[in-house]
């Protein structure tokens, strides 16, 4: 027996030493790495290890870490709703613990805020969250963390610009973010990582612009570093390659580029990028001629847009309805403040209290105001949002059905529970229809004959039960209203 404990005490010391906070903090920032470099998996368990370590020593810190880290494990693998969750526990562990101004926390919780946002679509609210980190981070004292804070703040915003496709403004801050890092001599590898991914986004815009020396230059920069830097992430590396193939048109090159892409993102678990490769990969094995391989990774991309869409509407669901009851109570804060201002003059005086009443009805004129001037704003966003609905209805791209969605929510249900068997083509037809688009602009929008359109419409009229002696259009506005 004794000769067991011998051989086990060091090994009993050396798992009693890795609960310390100090292990728990070196491991985390190891963890940072592994899902930086795409290692998502393998650094999944590590992290729901250190968070069980951190809840059994009632260590805060390591705690709020854990479900940050979690929060985008769930993000990269849109789990949205329990990316949420994550984030929440993070959010309570942060208010009841002692780190009111560790700005470090802070930044961390406002940018997979704004993933969240970003996730599920709310554009502005995530700029506006990583916005928050640009200005938070001028209140950090040590100069490296500074950098590294505002770096990645205006990366992330550039890629929110990606994703609402307004290259102007992608490329404006990532190279904000470049800028501010291209004459800084030691950076840590996590910061390498931003700054190597993001000039291979400029990359990209390069090769849309046709500017092919300038993304080869990119290319020729990074390839030797990027495996190293960038881990699975490299696949954005081969990503651009391949694209520089597919504009020479060497499509096997392309499709070799794009495949190594795709396998190093399935290492990642990043469904949203995955599906953009399938896209992308099956537009080039068209060119090629090779029409079942195209098709192939067709319905992988359709199927991968599909469930997305699926997971997103409990996420918007949950996330609006907090934003709701945050703003709730900020009214009721506010609410209860003027009633204690307005008791506490009125027990002293009559007079302050008439000025209070004088004061009180000038204040809800200025309420109506600011009510007015919402209303008049929140009818500007919905204009924006049905040019931007218009724009990519024109421009057939992908993401129409879900921005569709957004903007109009009722009207798919509806059309469904009419006909429930209705597919995502037909529903993107009755869309097209409810905008007012003619015959002759679907057909131009959507490369089809106009006799192809019109024998569609009839098709409709069937499945819809809609008479031939009523008005299409019209029936499409009346579902929506009614």
């Amino acid at each position: 027996m004794m000769k067991y404990l011998i051989v086990l005490f060091p090994w009993l010391l050396f798992a009693q030493q890795k609960m310390t906070p100090q292990y728990i903090d070196s491991d985390y920032n190891k963890l940072e790495i592994l899902y930086t470099e795409g290692k998502i998996h393998e650094g999944l368990k590590k992290n729901i290890f250190l968070l069980e370590e951190s809840k059994k020593n009632q260590y805060s810190k390591g705690i709020i870490m854990g479900y940050l880290r979690l929060s985008y494990y769930y993000s990269n693998s849109r789990n949205y709703k329990k990316e949420l969750e994550c984030l929440k526990l993070a959010e309570l562990e942060y208010e009841k613990g002692n780190y009111k101004h560790d700005l470090k926390f802070e930044s961390e919780i406002k940018r997979e805020l704004g993933f969240s946002y970003l996730n599920i679509g709310l554009y502005q609210k995530a700029i506006d969250k990583f916005k928050e980190n640009v200005k938070l981070s001028e209140n950090i004292d040590d100069y490296s963390s500074k950098i590294k804070v505002k770096s990645i703040a205006y990366f992330d915003i550039g890629r929110t610009y990606k994703r609402k496709n307004q290259p102007d403004s992608c490329k404006w801050y990532i190279k904000k973010g470049i800028n501010l890092l291209k004459d800084e001599k030691k950076l840590d590898r996590i910061v390498k990582m931003h700054f190597v991914y993001n000039n291979l986004i400029l990359a990209e815009y390069d090769i849309s612009e046709k500017k092919l020396d300038s993304s080869e230059r990119y290319v020729k920069s990074f390839d030797a570093s990027s495996k190293e830097i960038l881990g699975n992430n490299n696949f954005q590396l081969y990503k651009v390659k391949g694209m520089i193939n597919e504009y020479k048109k060497e499509y096997d090159s392309a499709i070799f580029n794009f495949q190594q892409a795709i396998s190093l993102t399935k290492k990642t678990g990043n469904v949203e990028r995955l599906q953009g490769l399938y896209s992308d990969i099956s537009r080039i094995y068209q060119q090629s001629g090779d029409n079942s391989s195209s098709q192939k990774y067709l319905q992988k991309y359709i199927s991968i847009k599909d469930s997305l869409a699926n997971a997103k509407q409990p996420a918007i669901e949950n996330t609006v309805q907090e934003l709701v009851v945050q703003k709730e109570k900020e009214i009721k804060s506010k609410n209860k403040f003027l009633i204690y201002i307005m008791i506490w003059i009125g027990v002293f005086t009559s007079i302050i209290f008439i000025l209070i009443i004088i004061k009180r009805e000038r204040k809800k004129n200025k309420i109506l105001n600011v009510k007015v001037q919402e209303t008049q704003m929140l009818n500007q966003k919905l204009n924006i949002a049905f040019d931007q609905v218009i724009q990519l209805a024109k421009n057939n791209d992908p993401e129409f059905l879900t921005r569709f969605q957004e903007v109009y929510p009722n009207f798919f249900p509806k059309l469904l529970q009419i006909e429930p068997q209705l597919q995502n083509s037909e529903l993107k037809f009755c869309a097209l229809l409810f905008l007012n688009f003619s015959s002759k602009d679907i057909a131009a929008y959507t490369f089809v004959q106009p006799q192809s359109i019109q024998i569609r419409k009839n098709r409709l009229r069937k499945r819809l039960n809609i008479s031939s002696g009523e008005d299409l259009y019209i029936w499409m506005k009346n579902i929506n209203t009614n």
